[in-house]
């Protein structure tokens, strides 16, 4: 409590003082404004020392209350299609794990394995991997963990000394982040990244557009990542004990059950209906939210309100709508402008694939500094669309590896992805930075070569 008393007080010490400076050359006192109230946003986000959702709301009103913008385009940019996006999100994860469809693809990748540790891991890092590029990857790594601990516990894998262990407890989270840039629905990070680069620069990414490219970069990325996971940390023992009551539980399973089978169909129904939102012209959005609420029907009954809402990352949403609310009010009060050419005028010179891969680096490194995707996409999207505009570049071009990058959490477990896994005690902060660093490399260098070999000649981008 103290410690988060010091944090309020020093946020609003700094607020003040930054407040009381000069406005900086080439930006207006409103755009000066709305870059303290980004600060301070991303600081008591990461600090907690206001509750996330509450300060998320006070920021969004804050800017009225000092006449920067009437509060009703605060609250319009608050309200935006990204945050009923994500909320269908979650609504379909819900749904999945209720169907019990899987822990059926969980079991049934290790039984897979044959016992074989280094295939096991590969067959769960790809079950994630897949999962997570259409399921928001926490509700994902909450399918997967339990079973790996099983299995862990079966081969007398303790915590902090089992090198398998630790390679399974690392693994996962990293396939579950790659996983989740393959389609705008594996991550909240995607849809925002969408939504804003509509409202700053009017550039309309489809949901297959973002597919085609993001799908590449799954399959490429998840076999380097369990490569250097395996080769960091190789499993202690040649094969697995236990496999046998792992066979027995997915044998139990038997067919398809009911509640499978109406998931699937609804999923189904829903990505047809999601990467044709260009014939139908229906709001990716809306076609979401309309496709989620299938799931709800009588008779359907894969999400039950009453239990299930407490689900729903309720807090998750406020940021989002937040941090696109102030994204927006930098942009428009020319803030972005200002950030990018004196951040990031530097790339402007260099080669595109060298400028998409800085861009992917600085966004990778950053996630040491600010640990709240939101903030990063807040803060770089307005500044990168400024960028492209100056250099007369479609602005997706940058802001779109930007959007993919914002996933790669891989150094240190500051993620709520990767803390799911951390609780487990198999690993320590600095193990994730061994094999992760390797993996960002493998990020950067990937994310240019897709951009410019599928998404340019395609003219998706």
């Amino acid at each position: 409590m103290q410690k988060k008393l010091v944090c309020f007080i020093g946020i609003i010490i700094l607020s003040l003082v930054l407040n009381l400076l000069p406005t900086p050359e080439g930006l207006t006192p409103k755009g000066h404004m709305s870059i303290i109230f980004m600060l301070a946003a991303v600081l008591f986000w990461v600090t907690e020392a206001l509750p996330i959702a509450f300060a998320a709301i006070l920021f969004t009103v804050l800017p009225a209350v000092f006449h920067i913008v009437p509060l009703p385009k605060m609250m319009s940019n608050f309200a935006t299609p990204t945050v009923f996006f994500v909320f269908a999100m979650f609504v379909v994860s819900i749904a999945f794990q209720n169907s019990g469809f899987s822990r059926r693809i969980v079991l049934w990748a290790s039984v897979k394995s044959r016992g074989n540790p280094g295939k096991l891991l590969l067959y769960l890092m790809l079950a994630g991997g897949i999962l997570s590029s259409i399921l928001a990857d926490i509700p994902v790594m909450a399918m997967l963990v339990p079973v790996a601990l099983v299995i862990l516990q079966n081969n007398k894998c303790e915590p902090g000394t089992s090198s398998f262990g630790r390679a399974m407890m690392v693994g996962l989270p990293f396939a579950c982040l790659i996983g989740g840039v393959g389609t705008p629905a594996g991550s909240s990070m995607n849809a925002m990244t969408i939504g804003l680069l509509k409202d700053t620069a009017h550039v309309n990414i489809s949901f297959l557009d973002w597919t085609c490219v993001g799908m590449p970069i799954v399959f490429i990325l998840i076999p380097i990542a369990w490569f250097f996971t395996i080769k960091a940390y190789p499993p202690e023992m040649d094969s697995l004990a236990g496999m046998g009551m792992v066979e027995q539980e997915y044998e139990k399973l038997g067919s398809l059950q009911s509640r499978e089978w109406k998931f699937l169909v609804i999923l189904i129904i829903n990505m047809i209906v999601w990467m044709t939102d260009k014939l139908h012209q229906i709001p990716l959005p809306v076609a979401c939210v309309l496709g989620a609420t299938l799931f709800l029907l009588p008779g359907i009954n894969l999400v039950q309100w009453a239990g299930d809402s407490h689900k729903v990352g309720w807090e998750v949403l406020m940021v989002v709508g937040s941090a696109n609310s102030l994204g927006v009010l930098l942009w428009e009060q020319g803030a972005a402008s200002w950030i990018a050419s004196n951040c990031l005028g530097g790339i402007a010179g260099m080669p595109l694939w060298m400028m998409i891969a800085v861009i992917s680096a600085f966004t990778v490194v950053v996630h040491l500094i600010i640990p709240v995707n939101t903030a990063i996409v807040a803060v770089m999207l307005p500044a990168l669309v400024a960028l492209a505009g100056a250099m007369n570049t479609n602005a997706a071009l940058l802001a779109i590896p930007m959007g993919f990058s914002v996933s790669a959490a891989l150094l240190l477990p500051l993620d709520p992805v990767s803390l799911v896994s951390y609780n487990s005690g198999y690993y320590k902060m600095g193990d994730m930075f061994k094999p992760g660093i390797f993996i960002s490399i493998a990020w950067i260098a990937v994310v240019p070569v897709i951009m410019l070999a599928i998404a340019r000649p395609l003219g998706l981008m």
